[in-house]
């Protein structure tokens, strides 16, 4: 397969390029304490689990947020469509 060109100016993936440079290290034998991208190493408290699924069969929960959300955020939005799309 044939990549466009302009592919070639995107930077490393950064948590690859973190990634490689841990193992580098391990592989030194240096104790490396990982600070990542928010994968966690231990598991998801059981009382959250049991809170998340006692909350994911509460129907009141499956509706969509009461808000019309804030004005900055949807004028931005509008401007922002203006510009790209002209609406």
């Amino acid at each position: 397969m044939k990549f466009a060109n302009r592919l070639d100016r995107v930077p490393p993936y950064l948590f690859v390029e973190i990634s490689r440079k841990i193992a580098s290290k391990k592989s030194q034998g240096i104790d490396v304490i990982s600070f990542g991208i928010g994968d966690p190493d231990l598991a998801t408290p059981d009382r959250v689990i049991k809170e998340l699924r006692s909350t994911a069969l509460d129907a009141p929960n499956h509706r969509y947020p009461e808000t019309d959300g804030l004005p900055e955020f949807r004028k931005a939005v509008a401007d922002w469509y203006m510009k790209r799309f002209g609406v």
